[in-house]
């Protein structure tokens, strides 16, 4: 149930049943959503979900331990379009470090592919050996290369990585990695509204863990300080949605 589906419900039960309950359990979500969140995942993971695979606490972090030959993913509870989306996280095992580690945008997580990818969301990737790409992953399955791989020398291959994202209602989108920008531009084609989470592949035969120090977000009305265009690196031949280039 979207938005204002939940909207919708929340004023009936206030118009039926005689009580304000429902309607200011609607309004506390909405004031969430519109104030957006900061998650410091310090002994508590309130307003995230899981997804696909187990996301529990360790000290001061988010934590996942992969499943092979699959996406496990993590969502937060609301909705958003406008956004500056900012994670700190760190991933290990990944096998010759290929593997996509994603900040997922605009997702439905109720409808996924057999790997675990929302139907639809924008993900935007790096891998861990010096690789990073955007893509639209459609309603209908599909997939489409915004961006495809490219290389970088922003990823730190240990350690944790600052991902950024600020997306608009206008379609226009602009990534950063570590305060580097990677790519901006615009996609007509995708989704202007769902939730935001992470997506970690794990390649078959091999083991990840994933570590996610604070996930923010803010909600965004103009994108003034956001014009950056064009890609950096050099984009390659090869790889998929899940992997980057060997």
């Amino acid at each position: 149930m979207d938005r204002r589906q939940f909207m919708g419900v929340a004023a009936s039960g206030l118009i039926v049943g005689g009580s304000a309950t429902l309607a200011e359990a609607a309004q506390a979500a909405e004031d969430e959503r519109l104030a957006g969140f900061a998650s410091s995942f310090n002994g508590s993971k309130s307003g995230w979900q899981n997804v696909v695979g187990n996301w529990t606490l360790k000290p001061g972090n988010l934590y996942n331990y992969g499943i092979a030959g699959k996406r496990t993913s993590v969502k937060h509870l609301n909705n958003y379009t406008n956004m500056y989306y900012k994670v700190r996280m760190r991933r290990r095992g990944n096998s010759t470090g290929v593997a996509a580690n994603a900040l997922v945008l605009r997702g439905n997580p109720s409808s996924r592919d057999t790997m675990g990818n929302w139907k639809p969301s924008y993900l935007f990737q790096y891998a861990n050996s010096g690789w990073y790409s955007v893509y639209r992953y459609n309603a209908d399955g599909s997939y489409t290369g915004v961006v495809p791989w490219a290389t970088t020398s922003a990823v730190y291959r240990t350690g944790y990585n600052i991902v950024e994202v600020w997306a608009y209602s206008d379609g226009y989108l602009d990534f950063h990695i570590n305060g580097s920008h990677l790519w901006g531009g615009g996609d007509s084609g995708g989704p202007t509204f769902g939730n935001v989470g992470l997506s970690i592949y794990t390649e078959p035969g091999k083991y990840s863990e994933t570590f996610v120090d604070y996930a923010n977000l803010t909600i965004l009305n103009s994108r003034s300080s956001r014009r950056h265009t064009g890609v950096s690196g050099t984009p390659r031949l090869g790889g998929s949605v899940n992997m980057a280039p060997a």
